[in-house]
């Protein structure tokens, strides 16, 4: 039998300061936002004063123990490495002296702990400098103050304090003491980036260990005494209503307890199902086989992928709203001595996490509290108040490791499920989506439809470009808003130069649900953009790398990446025979990446042998993670671009588990090679940045060797 596993605990604040008492002495700072995005120092109260703010922060104990609370949740791309690496080099420790543990989800306190967007070490970089810093600065002045000398006398390293003439020593447990009585530095010294010596070096990962001997926590091992199961039915028609259920065959499987009627909110629409409760998990599945639900799909099972792509078509004949116009694109054009014409499709997709959906939760009273891999801790903890009609502060959430996020897990739904069904039963209960209820219910990345047009003029300079992006839109899912925002033309370069230029939207309103997925609006608007680019540089017979740079002649960081990649891919050498390069380039999330991908033809079938990255991410904490989220992104990207899809028949997803949503296989993963950017820029984020060019580069690396143009994904690698 399996043993119960204790779920981690983060640590309420007046638990911590109660512990922080107990343990002695202690050094406590965290930050607060000011005027002008400008970050205050706020050393930690010896007791929980009324209205002090305290954002991520810091203890050191007497003893040395350094403690970092980290606000942003592990989702597999490294901050629990990187972010101690940028408080250890300002603080003058060693990396291993620094542990970090989750801080409780508080919006109050810590603002937004999401993470989405590639925001966790730009989000953080200044604030734990500034904080490493003081304290260092802090503890410093505390040395200088016993031995009657300057601060400037002394100096730290390695934890202890140092007096350069004497050479007296004092450990940071030591001086804790007296430091905590020492008012923060508002404008600590920070650190220039030529004199980092952990920022920027290759540090292993700190969970590598636990995730690959099984000590990790993840949402789906966690156990607590008097828990039930649940899996839930749904309509496999989006909007189905349940009319009815018969239970009777469900509840005599032995283990089955209840079956109770259940829902959830997705972007505004209520999303009903029926929910078997049971003992263990397979007893819940068992179950709800059983199940005899009557549904009333209304019209929809009339929807279809086909009926999409005809609506977008049609609606491509609209204006849309214009989110960016500079000169007179319609003139050019129509002056234009040549001018190229394109449109691209891109289908749904499912995000297809390893760790399937699963949330679980106890809700008695007017206290509610939940374990799970969440992207948003304090989304799930406003949503799960208002939902259950409590006190925000009356909700605790436990977050844990994520089997994959990819935007997904930034969603409350299932943690909804659960809080309705914990309230029912007056029990913990944890559901547990299957693989199949993973990929078929959604929500999905958005499908899309784009529409570019470029004009040349006589001197075969690019005068002309219009791109029209057709979509719905992530946040006006319920049409509230007439025209759909800027945000759905992410992922499309404004920086070229060309002197008449055009990017407008058309909103699409379908009730099939969409959400986040890694990078967003970028992975299907870099596909259409790049290769729309690739064919105005054909058409005006050029190569499509050089004209790419003379369009980016003012902007450094495209052009630096752009010469990088070139060199690293050989692209100006001559081609191997029965081979192709292609190449695409993106801003993601203030990272800027050149792509190069080749292919070589085998057979009758296309293989993709080698990808060239080039990756601006500014000042570099971790090279190993930022290469591993290269890698991982562009892996991801290959399987968007020709393995997997999400298509829609009678108002029902056609895919249902691995066998046909393909995900790409070991054996088709082809070398990758990236190199970064050593830049004194800021940080920037990464996880997202190396996918959005996989597919505008696959393409054009096709064209180049087949001289066929694909507009539409998945592409096929088969007889092309």
């Amino acid at each position: 039998m399996r043993s119960v596993m204790k779920p981690p605990k983060t640590i309420p604040r007046r638990e911590f300061l109660k512990m922080s008492i107990v343990s002695g002495a202690v050094l406590g700072l965290g930050f607060t936002y000011l005027e002008g995005d400008k970050i205050g120092i706020v050393k930690l109260p010896a007791t929980g004063s009324p209205g002090t703010v305290l954002n991520p922060y810091i203890l050191i104990d007497s003893d040395g123990k350094i403690t970092l609370f980290n606000h942003r949740p592990e989702m597999g791309q490294g901050t629990f490495q990187s972010i101690p690496m940028i408080l250890a080099e300002e603080l003058a420790v060693t990396l291993e002296k620094v542990s970090i543990v989750p801080a409780p989800a508080d919006r109050e306190k810590y603002g937004s702990q999401m993470v989405v967007g590639s925001s966790s070490i730009r989000g953080q970089f200044v604030p734990l400098r500034k904080i490493g810093a003081a304290a260092r600065e802090m503890l410093i002045q505390a040395a200088a103050n016993r031995w009657n000398a300057e601060p400037s006398a002394c100096y730290a390293e390695d934890a202890v304090v140092i007096h350069r003439t004497s050479g007296q020593k004092a450990s940071y447990g030591e001086l804790v003491a007296d430091a905590s009585k020492l008012t923060p530095p508002e404008n600590p010294a920070l650190k220039k980036p030529k004199d980092f010596t952990i920022i920027g070096t290759a540090s292993p990962r700190r969970d590598n260990g636990p995730k690959v001997n099984g000590q990790a926590m993840f949402g789906i091992d966690i156990q607590v005494p008097g828990m039930l199961y649940a899996s839930v039915e749904r309509s496999a028609v989006f909007l189905g209503k349940v009319v009815s259920y018969n239970a009777e065959k469900t509840k005599a499987v032995p283990g089955v307890i209840e079956v109770l009627k259940t829902q959830r909110n997705v972007w505004g629409h209520t999303r009903e199902g029926v929910a078997v409760i049971a003992t263990s998990y397979w007893a819940a599945e068992q179950g709800r086989k059983a199940l005899k639900i009557t549904w009333d799909n209304g019209d929809l099972e009339q929807f279809s992928s086909g009926k999409i792509k005809a609506d977008y078509k049609n609606a491509a004949a609209a204006d849309g709203a214009v989110f960016k116009e500079d000169g007179n694109f319609s003139n050019a054009f129509d002056n234009a001595t040549i001018k190229v014409e394109a449109s691209y499709e891109t289908p749904y997709q499912s995000h297809a996490c390893m760790e399937p959906m699963n949330a679980m939760v106890s809700v008695s009273d007017n206290h509610c509290e939940f374990w799970g891999s969440t992207q948003n801790p304090n989304g799930v903890r406003s949503q799960l108040a208002s939902q259950l009609d409590i006190p925000e502060e009356n909700v605790i959430v436990h977050y844990t490791f994520m089997g994959g996020g990819l935007g997904r897990r930034s969603m409350t739904d299932v943690a909804e499920e659960a809080a309705d069904l914990s309230k029912k039963m007056g029990k913990p209960i944890k559901v547990i989506w299957s693989r199949e209820d993973d990929i078929t219910q959604g929500p999905f990345r958005a499908c899309s439809l784009n529409v570019c047009q470029a004009g040349i003029d006589s001197k075969g300079n690019v005068s002309a470009i219009a791109h029209k992006v057709i979509c719905q839109d992530i946040r006006n899912q319920t049409g509230d808003n007439a025209e759909a925002g800027s945000h759905i033309a992410g992922g499309i370069i404004t920086d070229y130069a060309v002197p008449n230029f055009r990017l407008s939207g058309v909103l699409q309103k379908f009730y099939i649900p969409i959400t986040y997925w890694r990078a967003v609006y970028h992975s299907t608007n870099c596909f259409a953009h790049e290769s729309f680019i690739d064919e105005v540089a054909r058409a005006a017979k050029k190569d499509p790398l050089s004209l790419r740079l003379s369009l980016l002649k003012n902007h450094r960081r495209l052009t630096n990446v752009l010469k990088m990649v070139s060199e690293k891919s050989a692209w100006y050498a001559p081609r191997e025979k029965n081979t192709g390069k292609g190449v695409a380039i993106v801003e993601r999330s203030g990272s800027f990446i050149a792509m190069v991908v080749e292919v070589a033809r085998v057979k009758e079938s296309i293989k993709v042998i080698k990808i060239t990255a080039a990756v601006d991410c500014g000042i570099i904490v971790n090279p190993d993670i930022v290469i591993a989220q290269t890698e991982g992104s562009a892996l991801m990207g290959l399987t968007a671009a020709y393995k997997s899809q999400i298509s829609i028949e009678a108002g029902k997803v056609s895919e249902k588990n691995f066998d046909t949503y393909k995900m790409l296989m070991l054996h088709e993963s082809p070398e990758i090679e990236v190199t970064l950017i050593k830049s004194e820029d800021p940080p920037e984020g990464v996880g997202e940045a190396g996918l959005p060019t996989v597919a505008p580069a696959l393409a054009n690396a096709i064209f180049e060797l087949t001289g066929k143009r694909i507009r539409s994904l998945p592409l096929s690698l088969d007889k092309v």
